[in-house]
């Protein structure tokens, strides 16, 4: 019984999660939201799919592959956001940035 509530719990609380990372997504656009959505998506059904399974089924390893997929999910999310487009160098005359070289010459 207690088990259960547990993993209702952890269910809901993925689904929450999930809804509040979709939700980022839609206001930014960013791909490490919609990463984190989609990861936390999964781990609740997989949270579902085990709560209606029996202890000594076998399909219990298929629901630990959709978390091991819910995971990936995250972590391709954040490699995607580290390898993303880097700032372009600043041009630097003199060793000072270009835009701070124009501003005192316009004066």
């Amino acid at each position: 019984m207690s088990a259960d509530f547990v993993s209702g719990a952890t269910m809901a609380a993925a689904l929450v999660i999930a809804v509040i990372f979709f939700r980022y997504w839609r206001q930014t656009r960013d791909r490490l939201f919609l990463g984190f959505a989609l990861g936390f998506a999964v781990f609740a059904v997989s949270r579902l799919i085990l709560a209606f399974l029996d202890e000594d089924d076998e399909g219990r390893v298929f629901v630990y592959g959709l978390r091991l997929l819910a995971f990936l999910l995250m972590l391709a999310a954040i490699v995607d956001k580290n390898r993303g487009a880097q700032a372009p160098p600043v041009p630097e005359q003199n060793g000072r940035p270009e835009a701070v070289v124009r501003r005192a010459e316009a004066r």
